[in-house]
């Protein structure tokens, strides 16, 4: 893997190919789910809107056995959301195997969480994971935002960093280095260059500059070479 002029979209729903992109597809896991499909790289879990009750479990162990794949190199999208109908203590419970799956396997954590900050952060803390843990989309208020931080969050920022309305501009514009990707995750409308133009522009940086260190830190997070 060279440093030079990679475009890294760190979640995506889309199957995009190109010679000068990682384009790190997630995929929610059914039981149906089987490794000859896989794309290379892929990120699997079990996405909390599309958690059914009566199937989940078949789910989970397919995905345990998925997960081991050298193309996996990501845990999730997995996590907590509370727009759903889902039970929290379900979700909880879920997210929690997640966890131990991603420290067992030593694969970074991708994590989808709508108002539920609280009980994220009180989780990173009781399960003292050793892996990464990244929040993608992250859209939030300067508060959450240093919040996170503190607790050693990741994160990855998507569309609404083009936005100039936005708080989280201002946490693009300052996190530093290491701490950060970036993504599409489902707009097909908006390409992973856009962002990067975007990103490059807040942080006051060359766009050569920070396709080089998000090479660096996709290759740290992954554990890649």
């Amino acid at each position: 893997m060279t440093n030079f002029k990679i475009f890294i979209d760190f979640h995506t729903h889309s199957d995009r190919q190109a010679t000068d992109l990682i384009n790190l597809q997630t995929l929610h896991v059914t039981p149906e789910l089987q490794a000859e499909s896989l794309p290379n790289p892929c990120s699997l879990g079990l996405h909390p809107w599309f958690v059914q009750p009566e199937t989940w479990e078949v789910s989970w162990a397919n995905l345990v056995d998925l997960a081991k794949l050298s193309q996996v190199v990501a845990i999730g999208e997995c996590g907590l959301d509370r727009n759903i109908d889902l039970p929290l203590e379900t979700q909880i419970s879920i997210f929690k195997r997640h966890i131990e799956l991603a420290d067992e396997l030593q694969k970074p954590l991708v994590i989808h969480c709508v108002k539920a900050f609280a009980e994220l952060i009180a989780l990173k803390k009781s399960t003292k994971s050793s892996i990464p843990w990244i929040i993608h989309g992250f859209n939030k208020k300067e508060e959450v935002f240093q919040q996170l931080l503190k607790h050693d969050f990741y994160f990855s920022f998507g569309a609404a960093i083009l936005s100039d309305r936005t708080p989280v501009t201002q946490a693009i514009a300052t996190i530093r280095q290491g701490r950060f990707l970036l993504e599409t995750d489902d707009r097909n409308d908006i390409s992973i260059e856009q962002i990067y133009d975007r990103a490059a522009s807040l942080r006051h940086i060359s766009l050569e500059t920070l396709q080089t260190q998000l090479v660096e830190t996709y290759r740290q997070l992954t554990r890649l070479g």
